[in-house]
C-alpha cells in the first residue's frame, strides 16, 4: 500500500493512535522512575559526573575484559569497567574506576602484576569536587537550553495549545532516549549529555515544520498540510537516523564501544522517538485543535 493510501486510512481514526506516543512517554517515565528508586538515580553517570580515573593501554598478547576487571578488584578496587578494543595492529583496554583517584604509575603495576603486559597511553583523572561542579552546570545548562527553546515556541506561535504540543514531544524525545540509555547501559557523560541537547534542536525542527504548515498555511485542507509536513518532516529524520547509525557502525568497527558511538546510539533512540511523538502526538492534537476540538478556558 502507498504511504499516501495508508496515510487517507490513519487519518479518519487518527485520535486512537494518540495512545502511542502516551504509551511510550508512561514506559520511559516508569524504566527511569524505576532506576531511581534501585540505584537512586535516574541514570548512570560517568566519570565526568562522579569523579574517578579514566585509562587507555596499550596490551600485548591475549587477554579478557573480565580478567582485567578482576585484576583490578583484587587490588582493591570495585566498581572498574574495562572495555577491549581492536584498533588496526594495536590492542586497547580502556578502564573506568571511581574515586579514590589512581595514580599512571600504580594502574600499570595492577595489570603487569596480574600477567597483563599493559602500558598505560592516556590516563584522565577527575576529583569528586570537580565532578560534582561538572554536574551542576550540566543540569543548568540543560534547564535553560530547554527552557530558552520552550519561550521561544510560545512568541513563535503565540498560543498555549500548540505551543505545549511542541514542548511535549521535545521532552518525549529527551525521556524515551534517557530511558534507552538506561536499559543500553550508556553513562551520562558530557558526550551523551550533548547527544540529549541536540535531540531537543531534532524534535523541535520538525514539530516547527507541522506547526508552520497547519497553523499558518491556508492552501488546502488540514489533511493536506499534515500529510505535506510528514512527507517532509520524515525525510529529515529518516535523513539524521541514517547519518548516526553509519557513525555507529563505523565507529564501533573502528575502535569499539566509545564516547562517539554512544552519542550516535542516543541520537538514534531520540530520532526515533520523535517520529510517533510528532506524527501520532503533536499531529493529533493541531488537528483537532484547528477544528476547534481542543480550546484554552480564554478562547
Amino acid at each position: 500500500m502507498k504511504p499516501e493510501k495508508l496515510f487517507d486510512r490513519v487519518y479518519d481514526d487518527y485520535d486512537k493512535y494518540m495512545i502511542v506516543p502516551v504509551a511510550l512517554m508512561v514506559l520511559a517515565i516508569g524504566i527511569l522512575g524505576f532506576n531511581a528508586a534501585t540505584n537512586g538515580e535516574f541514570l548512570q553517570k560517568g566519570i565526568d559526573f562522579t569523579g574517578g580515573t579514566e585509562i587507555t593501554y596499550s596490551v600485548q598478547g591475549e587477554f579478557t575484559a573480565v580478567q582485567a576487571e578482576r585484576a583490578f578488584q583484587d587490588s582493591g578496587r570495585n566498581d572498574v569497567q574495562a572495555v577491549k578494543q581492536i584498533s588496526g595492529n594495536n590492542t586497547l583496554l580502556l578502564v573506568s574506576l571511581p574515586p579514590p583517584e589512581l595514580s599512571e604509575e600504580q594502574a600499570e603495576t595492577i595489570l603487569n602484576d596480574a600477567g597483563i603486559q599493559a602500558t598505560a597511553e592516556g590516563f584522565r583523572s577527575i576529583s569528586p569536587s570537580v565532578s560534582g561542579a561538572f554536574f551542576q552546570q550540566a543540569q543548568v545548562a540543560f534547564a535553560l537550553a530547554f527552557t530558552i527553546m520552550s519561550l521561544v515556541i510560545f512568541v513563535a506561535f503565540k498560543d498555549v495549545v500548540p505551543s505545549l504540543a511542541v514542548i511535549f514531544a521535545a521532552l518525549g524525545d529527551v525521556l524515551i532516549a534517557a530511558a534507552g540509555m538506561s536499559i543500553l547501559g550508556i553513562p551520562l557523560t558530557l558526550g551523551s549529555l550533548a547527544a540529549l541537547l541536540m535531540l531537543i534542536g531534532y524534535s523541535v525542527d520538525t514539530d516547527i515544520v507541522l506547526s508552520t504548515r497547519v497553523l499558518k498555511r491556508n492552501r488546502g485542507s488540514v489533511k493536506s498540510r499534515v500529510w505535506s509536513s510528514i512527507k517532509t518532516g520524515v525525510t529529515m529524520s529518516s535523513g539524521g537516523i541514517a547519518g548516526f547509525i553509519l557513525l555507529y557502525f563505523v565507529s564501533s568497527s573502528i575502535v569499539g564501544p566509545s564516547e562517539l558511538s554512544n552519542i550516535a546510539a542516543v541520537m538514534v533512540m531520540g530520532l526515533l522517538a520523535d517520529m510517533p511523538l510528532t506524527w501520532l502526538g503533536n499531529a493529533i492534537v493541531l488537528k483537532k485543535y484547528v477544528n476547534g476540538e481542543v480550546k484554552t478556558p480564554w478562547n
